[in-house]
């Protein structure tokens, strides 16, 4: 993934012009677009997605997950969430992404009853905990809400379980040991352990940074920004934001003004301008 988005975007329109019903064409086009920030141009491509298949409900759900990136507004992601049947919705997709509405209106309550309901399980991996694009223990969800409740870092014995979890998995996984060890470095934010979070945080922009894997390095520097904003480096923080709100694939406008793994930011003054200056102008 060397980076080179303009081109791989005009390859893969000359691909939809000659396959126009394409879907993988088609996604990995409305992808890309939605990675550069495209993102009028992204919906034109959920469109013609929608119809060539206008019943796929989990389509519904990205799109409006890509939508609320930009504009920070979740209610067509409650809306598709909400339309999927049983079956989808409490299969681990669906699960996922309930629990990722609930974390983004607070609904702490809610919240827990879905994690019970995923029975120790993984999330989907998608970056709705932290940035890293990997799935987590779905305990780590668990962790992040105690500590956006006010509950001390060691309140809970599990929680150091729920991070054994995450350090026995990304020693057991050394091909994806950056992503791996960029969520864990975040789970030691959450509690408290300091100088391992940024250990850790900073030699996963060292294994995969974005020079190498522009995708995936460029959220694995997100959850280095999510480990300053825990352990109070906030000067670091904004540094980071410089270039993250402007990377393919970095921090989104949604993303800052939702996520409440951003709640340590929200009482300085330069978050409020940030979010200001990132705001959709149409």
């Amino acid at each position: 993934m060397i980076g080179n988005f303009e081109k791989a975007i005009q390859e893969l329109r000359e691909a939809i012009t000659l396959d126009p019903r394409n879907k993988v064409s088609l996604q990995e086009l409305e992808f890309t677009l939605y990675s550069t920030r495209q993102f009028s141009a992204a919906e034109q491509i959920y469109d013609r997605l929608q119809e060539i298949s206008p019943d796929d409900l989990n389509l519904r759900v990205q799109r409006a997950s890509d939508m609320a990136d930009k504009t920070g507004d979740i209610t067509a992601l409650r809306s598709a969430i909400a339309a999927l049947p049983p079956s989808m919705a409490d299969d681990r997709n669906g699960l996922t992404w309930r629990l990722f509405v609930a974390e983004n209106d607070r609904n702490w309550a809610q919240a827990k009853e879905i994690i019970e309901k995923m029975r120790g399980g993984e999330d989907l991996g998608l970056g709705l905990f932290a940035y890293g694009w990997w799935p987590v223990p779905v305990g780590c969800h668990s962790i992040l809400i105690a500590r956006l409740q006010g509950e001390p870092a060691g309140a809970n014995p599990s929680f150091a379980e729920v991070r054994e979890q995450m350090n026995q998995k990304t020693q057991k996984s050394p091909e994806n040991a950056a992503p791996l060890l960029s969520q864990l470095a975040v789970v030691d934010a959450l509690l408290d352990n300091k100088e391992a979070a940024v250990s850790e945080a900073k030699r996963a922009v060292e294994l995969l940074p974005i020079s190498k894997d522009a995708l995936r390095g460029a959220r694995i520097l997100i959850n280095l920004a999510v480990v300053y904003a825990w352990t109070s480096e906030l000067d670091v923080t904004f540094a980071t934001f410089d270039s993250l709100t402007k990377t393919t694939f970095g921090i989104y406008y949604g993303q800052l003004k939702l996520d409440p793994i951003w709640d340590p930011l929200r009482k300085d003054p330069r978050f409020e301008k940030l979010l200001t200056e990132l705001a959709p102008k149409d």
